[in-house]
């Protein structure tokens, strides 16, 4: 329980915004805010485009837009929002920011946050570690007041920890204030982003469920603070079917005046094959395109970048998917009529009547744990301690025919993985004690691994993702793990790796080190490298596939 009462977190942050000046890009439109001009956009049929970006540093990321955005301009086009990956750090206050390592993105120093939203003709978007961290307060007012008014993640507070760990108690208070600060703002366009495929409707097994979540975080963030939810979809939506889906009916859970943020590419299938990447670029587009024109959601439609699978993507690799995507676009006119719509919205109609139900069932178990659901700051609190999958359990409800052919991704891969870890080479790990730990927020390795090794009988040991490489030094000694295992998707693998190979020098620790992902590193040359050689040099294992995970724990015990 949050020891000060939501309605006055709420106040206070209401409290907490100052004067605002509009964003360049909505300035020279003629538009208060970004809700204004995607209406506009939807009324007159236009497709908005977003792309994320963030390198290194601020100048950095600011070159690559200046890039994009100018390329698109020669050739008669524009990018109409753009998101920043921002360091995770951002979501701790800035006296704490420099205690922790650099991950991919910039940190927006006090001079940057003006300079965001006046560097390009195209409207920022914050979605990233502002709002749902300890700095929820802090960012939101600042992104307001230079006329950025997209800011989330409510996705990564109800998922996600910062490095090094916040107290629970000040990140909710901090997220009630941040809501607050919205809703104060709502009748100027404030909208409160979140990412579904952050969140813990992704941890659910089918897309009902996945629905009911987002119907729940509307009544938290629409009916009990006053503020204006705009809703994200798509990284980890791989089906053509699920993705049109999705779009309808989170379009029929929200108000007839809302708009959605973005609906993200789909990440999961790409490879390094950028030919293969082509080809599922095509797909997801052609869908997501279509379903706007269909039903216009005010959802801006992203491509993702070829080289997402490798790296961070450059300046040059988001224009030219930018440019494929307008030639997809016209495809997407002609063709529409491929789905077939009829049957996808009486789906959607089912789908999302069954997640407002599922929603009202979802705070009544809550009510009946004693969760006082009146107060949204008690809500907020109890949502992020809650194991979303024991949850489900508990709720006893049927999705509505038609919806269980869509498995969500992590659900299907986490069971396909687990699977293929078991009968491809299962073995008896008996006795052996492990670690487990991802050093960022992407969490699915860390989960498949888990599953396997438990069933094969270790003992796993699993650290949160707000843990440092000498939280889990400590914990290796302390459980003495035979094997401790890390993963890090977020360009900081091979100073990760020499903290974590420090930190476990320094305890005499002498067990395998072993290390996954995407192990790349920014290390001067401006984009991420490979440095897998480099952390093999330390000791550190790195395996090629999951598969080898077994046996390194075999070796070790």
């Amino acid at each position: 329980m949050v020891p000060v009462p939501g309605e006055q977190l709420l106040a206070e942050g209401r409290a907490a915004v100052g004067p605002s000046t509009p964003s360049r890009f909505c300035a020279a439109r003629g538009f208060a805010s970004e809700y204004d001009y995607k209406r506009a956009a939807m009324a007159e049929g236009r497709i908005t485009y977003h792309a994320h970006v963030g390198l290194s540093t601020w100048s950095a990321t600011e070159d690559a837009l200046r890039l994009v955005t100018g390329g698109l301009a020669e050739r008669g086009g524009q990018l109409d929002r753009f998101g920043l990956c921002l360091d995770r750090s951002m979501g701790l206050l800035p006296d704490r920011r420099d205690t922790v390592p650099r991950e991919t993105g910039p940190r927006l120093e006090d001079d940057d946050w003006a300079q965001v939203a006046a560097a390009v003709d195209s409207q920022p978007h914050l979605g990233d570690f502002m709002i749902g961290t300890e700095a929820s307060l802090d960012n939101t007012v600042r992104a307001l007041s230079t006329g950025i008014s997209t800011i989330g993640n409510l996705g990564q507070f109800l998922a996600f920890g910062t490095p090094g760990g916040s107290d629970d108690d000040a990140v909710t208070a901090a997220t009630v204030r941040a809501l607050g600060a919205m809703a104060s703002r709502c009748s100027a366009g404030a909208l409160v982003h979140s990412y579904l495929d952050d969140g813990p409707a992704m941890q659910l097994s089918h897309y009902g469920n996945y629905l009911a979540w987002a119907a729940l975080e509307l009544h938290v963030v629409d009916r009990m603070a006053g503020a204006r939810l705009a809703h994200c979809y798509g990284g980890l939506v791989p089906q053509p079917g699920a993705r049109a889906y999705l779009g309808l009916a989170l379009r029929l859970l929200h108000d007839p005046g809302d708009v959605g943020s973005m609906v993200y590419g789909n990440t999961v299938d790409y490879t390094r094959d950028h030919t293969r990447n082509a080809a599922v670029l095509a797909d997801y587009l052609l869908v997501d395109i279509a379903t706007q024109l269909r039903a216009p959601s005010g959802h801006a439609v992203n491509p993702v970048p070829l080289t997402e699978n490798e790296r961070i993507p450059s300046g040059a690799d988001i224009l030219e998917v930018q440019l494929l995507a307008r030639e997809i676009e016209r495809d997407a006119r002609r063709s529409a009529d491929v789905l077939d719509w009829g049957d996808l919205e009486q789906q959607a109609a089912e789908g999302a009547a069954y997640a407002r139900s599922t929603a009202r069932r979802m705070l009544a178990l809550l009510d009946d744990d004693g969760v006082d659901t009146g107060d949204v700051a008690a809500l907020l609190a109890a949502l992020r301690a809650t194991d979303v999958v024991a949850l489900e359990r508990r709720l006893g409800t049927t999705p509505p025919d038609g919806i269980a052919r869509w498995q969500p991704w992590k659900a299907a891969t986490l069971d396909a993985l687990s699977a293929d870890l078991q009968t491809g080479g299962s073995r008896d790990l008996a006795g052996a004690r492990v670690v487990l730990a991802c050093l960022d927020v992407h969490d699915l390795a860390r989960d498949v691994i888990r599953t396997s090794l438990v069933r094969l009988g270790a003992e796993v040991v699993l650290l949160p993702t707000d843990s440092l490489p000498e939280t889990v030094a400590r914990a290796a000694a302390e459980e003495d793990a035979c094997a401790v295992i890390a993963s890090t998707y977020n360009g900081a693998a091979l100073t990760l790796g020499r903290r974590l190979v420090a930190a476990l020098d320094g305890l005499g620790y002498d067990g395998a080190v072993v290390m996954g992902g995407v192990l790349n590193e920014e290390l001067g040359a401006g984009l991420p490298v490979d440095v897998s050689d480099q952390l093999r040099a330390l000791g550190v294992r790195c395996p090629a596939s999951l598969a080898e995970v077994p046996a390194i724990v075999a070796a070790a015990r």
